[in-house]
């Protein structure tokens, strides 16, 4: 009950990882050998971008979502600098709910002299529109939206935040907009790598200029990720010394991974909306059986926009990294916060709801599995409640 932090391969996902083993050559290589390789990677490339509903250009690889964030977010700021901007010239806004591989690079440029703007969210968990048009300023050049916050499962109002800024970049009033004329301050990006399972992040449906995916939460191998940038965005790159994806990353690439992630794009893709309503039931049936079992046990943000799979939950008078070693002890796997977030700490993200330290120090996130069953539930909350008696004999 942690598929949020990593899920396992799906059967059509080994498979195919299976047939690419056989295709060792270099994909850069002239030969026969290397172009079986480099064939792999551009059917991949274009079935990813047909799921995403996109150009396969605009598609780069990269070894993680972590990864496609940061190729984001210093790609495009260090491309500014490049073409005359000072660190000083350039603002950025962001949510504070955004995962470390966002919030880390940006707290990197602070220091350089950029300044930023943190949108908080709302009690239930939502970055609004209004709040993030509030922050925009002429200088500002970067917006960044998560598209289902990693910890609480809250899906934002993406494209309701795009045509806001759509409206700013029609205007073209942004200070740094002669550095791009070709492409329309401020830009947008999105963190996707939760969440393809169950809803549609697809660049053009949320209307972002740059989304980052990872396919390991989709059932797809870890070491491997997206980035989606739109043809106007420019970038440069973060790794240098070879003519990889189209000079923004060097190095050979991870042909056997990448054609793997693409098989669980399609997967992710088919069947989204029964799997969502099937899921989304169970989730229900255990926020009904935790009232019960558990009483005292507190829903962390709001449900009504929440992703199917997710349960985020505050256990008072406990400790999230004890329960989850308790629970863990009886065979079952769920996580105090988002797996990149260190252990011994309060969650941030239930700090930012407005909630008490004990609430931030006692959370557990539920994660289900797209097979998950009302058996699994039960055996999940007889698994906490144990625990709990455990944790209040010890007081």
């Amino acid at each position: 009950m942690d598929y949020a932090s990593s899920t396992p391969l799906t059967r059509e996902v080994r498979r195919a990882m299976r047939r690419a083993l056989s295709a060792y050559g270099n994909p850069s290589a002239p030969h026969e050998e290397g172009r079986r390789a480099k064939k792999l990677i551009e059917d991949a490339r274009a079935a990813i971008a047909r799921a995403l509903t996109v150009r396969p250009e605009t598609v780069y690889f990269t070894g993680s979502g972590t990864e496609s964030n940061g190729m984001a977010i210093f790609g495009f700021i260090e491309a500014l600098v490049e073409r005359g901007a000072t660190y000083s010239d350039l603002h950025i806004v962001v949510s504070e709910f955004e995962h470390p591989s966002v919030l880390e690079p940006i707290a990197y440029f602070i220091k350089k002299g950029v300044a930023v703007s943190y949108v908080r969210p709302t009690e239930d968990g939502i970055i609004t529109p209004e709040a993030v048009h509030a922050e925009i300023k002429p200088e500002t050049v970067f917006v960044s939206v998560v598209s289902v916050q990693s910890e609480l499962g809250q899906i934002q109002p993406l494209k309701d935040i795009s045509r806001i800024v759509e409206k700013i970049q029609g205007a073209r009033t942004q200070k740094n907009q002669h550095r791009v004329p070709e492409c329309p301050l401020p830009i947008l990006h999105t963190d996707a790598s939760q969440g393809l399972m169950y809803v549609d992040v697809s660049p053009e449906r949320l209307g972002v200029d740059m989304a980052s995916y990872d396919a390991q939460k989709i059932g797809g191998p870890k070491g491997v990720g997206v980035l989606y940038k739109h043809s106007r965005v420019p970038l440069v790159p973060l790794i240098r010394g070879g003519s990889q994806e189209r000079k923004l990353r060097a190095g050979t690439e991870n042909v056997v991974g990448i054609v793997g992630m693409a098989v669980a794009f399609v997967g992710a893709e088919q069947g989204r909306k029964e799997r969502s309503a099937r899921v989304s039931a169970v989730r229900e049936y255990m926020r009904a059986l935790l009232q019960k079992i558990v009483p005292d046990v507190e829903v962390n943000g709001g449900m009504k926009h929440r992703i199917a799979n997710n349960l985020h939950v505050s256990v008072p008078a406990s400790d999230g990294d004890y329960l989850a070693v308790l629970m863990d002890r009886e065979g079952v796997s769920v996580s105090p916060r988002s797996a990149c977030i260190a252990s011994g700490t309060s969650s941030k993200a239930v700090s930012l709801l407005g909630k008490s330290e004990e609430a931030a120090r006692g959370t557990l996130r539920f994660t289900f599995s797209p097979h998950v069953s009302k058996r699994d539930v039960r055996r999940a909350v007889r698994a906490l409640a144990r625990a709990r008696r455990i944790i209040d004999t010890k007081k």
